[in-house]
């Protein structure tokens, strides 16, 4: 493995939560460059590691071996260098709280998809919550999109698992990534079709009967027609429901979800869904929000050549996005740092714009606004 300097993070720039730490453990495990990051999480409400975030960094250094500092609950600075390559295998990790499985998985599922083997990851934890995607939204929506970049992953559910009780349980086969002809998304084309997933865990089936009944109203005011799937899925000691709105385009995906909370009915849970997919619709990329950040780093993995492209392919990824996040940005800053890749981000934060990711050619890579 690499023995350069650690490349340094600071925690409290852009998004400033667990993204910048997620994705430096993800390439550092695959570059093999050692990091270190200060002022971890310094602008949350609670600063430093999560439980959640200890178990992301102890997770990813089971994979490569790697020498760690700092992964206490509250510390403001975390030290990681691996000692060797990822290794494909069985893995299990629990995160022993309603910490996302989800977040988890995206962490550890790029290194494993690079380690030449097929591989098994079964995760413990919140299933589905706020500010994370949700199981089914990377079943319906990510995995098929990641796979057009040449990354295979097939989910199952175990458990749902909900804040603040957690429990749930996925898992996910990870396949070695392949070639794949280069993912070229400007504009989606006409709607095909648009489902409504209402799941319910440990409470009545009239509370999926709701969320979906004004999910599919709320749809047909807004001059969508829609189907709705009611799932009532297995839980251990968790309760809770979760709406996803599920648009299938012509030439991608989009997911909106909302999960059910304490102080939210399911009749709001449903808005909230239908409301983030209205927004969607005013505009016209091609890529949900979510999605947006969530392409850019298996995107840099094939521009840099670590998943070799076909034959006379150059590499290149470009998307439009409904909304530049500033996880977006924050997200490509980090990339920047561990591979010599070429990150464009047109656009402003909170506004649409459009993704590109190549190999280095002396482009631009930084955020611009959108031509008028």
């Amino acid at each position: 493995m690499p023995t350069d300097l650690p490349i340094v993070l600071d925690g409290s720039e852009g998004e400033g939560g667990g993204q910048i730490l997620r994705t430096a453990l993800a390439l550092s495990a695959i570059t093999g460059k050692p990091f270190s990051i200060v002022n971890v999480r310094a602008n949350r409400l609670k600063p430093g590691l999560r439980p959640q975030h200890r178990e992301a960094a102890r997770a990813v250094a089971r994979l490569v071996d790697a020498a760690l500092a700092g992964d206490e609950v509250g510390s403001d600075r975390l030290e990681f260098a691996p000692r060797r390559s990822a290794h494909a295998g069985e893995w299990a990790f629990d995160i022993g709280t309603a910490g996302s499985t989800s977040l988890l998985l995206q962490t550890v599922c790029w290194p494993l998809a690079l380690a030449g083997a097929p591989s098994s990851v079964t995760i413990r934890g919140g299933t589905h919550q706020d500010h994370a995607p949700s199981f089914h939204y990377l079943a319906l929506v990510w995995a098929p999109a990641v796979a057009r970049l040449g990354f295979r992953f097939a989910l199952e559910l175990q458990a749902a698992g909900f804040y603040p009780e957690g429990g749930g349980e996925m898992t996910a086969r990870i396949e070695p990534a392949h070639a794949m002809p280069p993912l070229d998304l400007m504009h989606r084309g006409t709607v095909q079709d648009v489902e409504v997933v209402s799941m319910v865990a440990g409470l009545g089936f009239e509370v999926a009967e709701r969320q979906a009944s004004r999910a599919l109203r709320a749809l047909r005011d807004a001059g969508v027609s829609a189907e709705a799937e009611r799932v009532p899925v297995p839980a251990r000691g968790s309760r809770g429901g979760h709406v996803l709105v599920v648009a299938a385009f012509e030439r991608t995906r989009a997911g909106f979800g909302a999960v059910a909370a304490r102080d939210r009915s399911p009749e709001e849970t449903a808005d909230l869904a239908v409301n983030a997919f209205r927004a969607y619709l005013a505009v016209g990329a091609a890529v949900d929000p979510h999605l947006g950040d969530q392409l850019l780093l298996p995107a840099a993995l094939v521009a840099a050549g670590l998943v070799p492209p076909p034959p006379g392919v150059v590499p290149a990824t470009r998307y439009t996005v409904s909304k530049i996040t500033k996880h977006l940005s924050t997200n490509a800053a980090v990339v920047r740092r561990f591979l010599d890749v070429d990150i464009a981000v047109v656009g402003r934060e909170d506004g649409e714009g459009e993704v590109r990711v190549q190999p280095p050619d002396g482009a631009a890579a930084e955020i611009l606004p959108l031509p008028r």
